[in-house]
């Protein structure tokens, strides 16, 4: 077996890309502040200028956070008490918890096992078997409630399966939200993320491929109706200063955040880039190490968000745990996105008429692991983090009890 000299590799660092462009950054800040533009304004109105440029999308309207965009999207669309939106159960909290906000409830449907995103032929089989039509609505059998959405999640940066979501959606009547915030740039057929659903949205955390200094998001529409509404609920609900048409809240981009977003989407897709190079190298380096199946680019231009794979034997038993350790006794810290699925998160399953049954979510959260992908990584840290997996030696235990070592060179 190699021998692997310890040395860290951060999981993900900003330090490196903020010095490369610190010059730009600082010179974007001193002007905001120079102008005292400090919510709206000349430097937002640039940013979702050019962010739609680049998506290639209507309208852009930025928000104080992703989850705030979600909240939008859902309140833009109409959403009402005890409507039924079909969504992952494999996501951040955000994409299910902003339904549950509006007094609705999230339908969890599994997981496609490849792409680890909502599966568009799950849905399909859940509507035919647990959905009718009724005067023009989707309405559940069991419950009456109108079915009215769907959110689809593009996990990692991989692109969801808008194609045969938006067939389905128009099929039962149904409007897509596209839950984008791990997944700017990404493409399919052409078209990015942010144009694929009727409203996507976006988050700029700082650790996003697009990130602020702070927090920040957007929705993005190609519908002006939808974008007059989102306008107004991001700012309590008003067309004019004292023209309040409904319940809206404060959830406004500030201008520092707009000018740090608009310098760094200059480098979006050199970042993308070099994500997808490491992760091409993980995916050559590591093909041949029987415990760990490699994530796959299933549809469309991934832009790798997290490298996540997972790690099981030969029965497909979880040895996750295992490698986690393995890997920070070598150095390099992981992270697990997510160690709980959605359905078993209580307070978002609260009518036991709507309980699903997830099993490819469930056994993604005791096998996934993320490994270090971020722009900036050097060369002899990925090469470090390839050795370290392939000298990982796991201790199987077969059927008869008995411990033997599983060779991985």
């Amino acid at each position: 077996m190699q021998t692997i000299q310890k040395k860290f590799v951060p999981f993900f660092s900003l330090e490196r890309q903020t010095k490369n462009i610190n010059a730009q950054l600082k010179t974007a800040i001193a002007n905001v502040v120079d102008s005292q533009q400090f919510v709206g304004g000349s430097f937002v109105e640039n940013f979702e200028k050019k962010l739609a440029a680049y998506i290639g999308v209507n309208h852009v309207i930025s928000c104080n956070s992703g989850t705030d965009a979600l909240w939008m999207a859902l309140k833009a669309l109409d959403i009402q008490k005890d409507d039924l939106v079909l969504t992952t159960p494999f996501s951040f909290i955000a994409s299910s918890s902003e339904v549950a906000n509006h007094g609705a409830h999230p339908v969890f449907i599994d997981i496609d096992e490849k792409s680890f995103n909502i599966s568009a032929s799950k849905t399909e089989a859940w509507l035919q078997a647990h959905a009718l039509k009724k005067n023009g609505q989707t309405v559940h059998k069991t419950t009456g409630l109108p079915i009215v959405g769907i959110i689809a999640v593009d996990i990692f940066g991989q692109v969801a399966d808008y194609d045969a979501l938006n067939t389905i959606a128009k099929e039962w009547n149904l409007w897509i939200i596209a839950d984008c915030a791990q997944s700017i740039g990404a493409e399919l057929n052409g078209k990015k993320t942010g144009t694929l659903g009727t409203i996507s949205a976006f988050s700029f955390y700082p650790t996003k491929n697009l990130g602020a200094f702070g927090d920040a998001g957007c929705c993005t529409t190609n519908d002006p109706v939808l974008a007059e509404k989102l306008l107004q609920i991001r700012n309590h609900g008003r067309k004019s200063h004292y023209d309040y048409l409904d319940l809206g809240i404060n959830s406004r981009l500030d201008g520092i955040q707009a000018a740090v977003l608009t310098e760094k989407l200059m480098y979006l897709e050199e970042y993308n880039n070099k994500r997808r190079a490491i992760a091409a190298q993980y995916n050559q380096k590591l093909a041949d190490v029987p415990c760990v199946k490699l994530p796959k680019n299933t549809l469309g231009h991934h832009v790798y968000h997290q490298y996540a794979l997972q790690v099981v034997d030969n029965n497909g038993v979880s040895l996750r745990n295992e490698l986690e350790k393995h890997l920070l006794d070598c150095g390099v810290p992981t992270r697990i996105f997510y160690p709980k699925s959605l359905p078993d998160i209580s307070f978002l399953s609260l009518n036991p008429a709507l309980k699903t049954d997830t099993p490819c979510a469930t056994h993604l959260v005791d096998t996934v692991l993320a490994l270090p992908v971020w722009p900036e990584l050097e060369q002899h840290e990925i090469d470090h983090v390839i050795a370290s997996i392939k000298s990982f030696q796991p201790i199987i235990v077969n059927a008869h009890n008995q411990t033997t070592a599983q060779q991985t060179l």
